[in-house]
């Protein structure tokens, strides 16, 4: 007799186990899987190469358009040229980490003073602003295109 009321007492258990109760729309759910981990960042790779800009410009810094600005790599004093834009500025990319650089603009018969870029210098985003001295009495005039 003790045994069939304990196992009268199992069944019952078991068969409220398996009824749910209605849900309530204002109520969380009562299990929430969640293991509380941080989501792992992907490690950000190191540059492979750096660039350098800038802008160049004259004694009261206004932006000299027409400059040509000469980037030379020390080791194979390979040249690279830009032209600055209206607003003075240059870019050179895709320079190397382990070579040291120099940087010159020159406008007409003007030149700026040398800049030079080292390899311990590990930035990868380099701005170097080249100032060409004008004489006294002369202004950076915008070059008009003759028609």
């Amino acid at each position: 007799m003790k045994r069939l009321v304990l196992l009268a007492g199992c069944c019952a258990v078991a068969v409220m186990a398996q009824q749910r109760p209605e849900a309530d729309p204002g109520k969380p759910p009562e299990v929430f899987l969640d293991n509380h981990r941080p989501v792992i960042q992907k490690k950000d790779k190191a540059p492979t190469s750096r660039t350098v800009s800038g802008q160049v410009v004259d004694d009261t810094g206004t932006p000299l358009e027409n400059a040509l600005v000469t980037l030379t790599d020390s080791k194979t004093k390979e040249k690279r040229t830009f032209f600055t834009k209206k607003d003075g500025r240059y870019n050179f990319q895709d320079l190397s980490f382990t070579n040291d650089y120099q940087l010159q603009a020159r406008w007409h018969a003007l030149t700026s003073d040398e800049r030079k870029l080292s390899q311990y210098d590990r930035a990868a985003k380099i701005v170097r602003i080249l100032q060409v001295a004008t004489p006294e009495g002369t202004e950076a005039k915008k070059e008009t295109p003759k028609q």
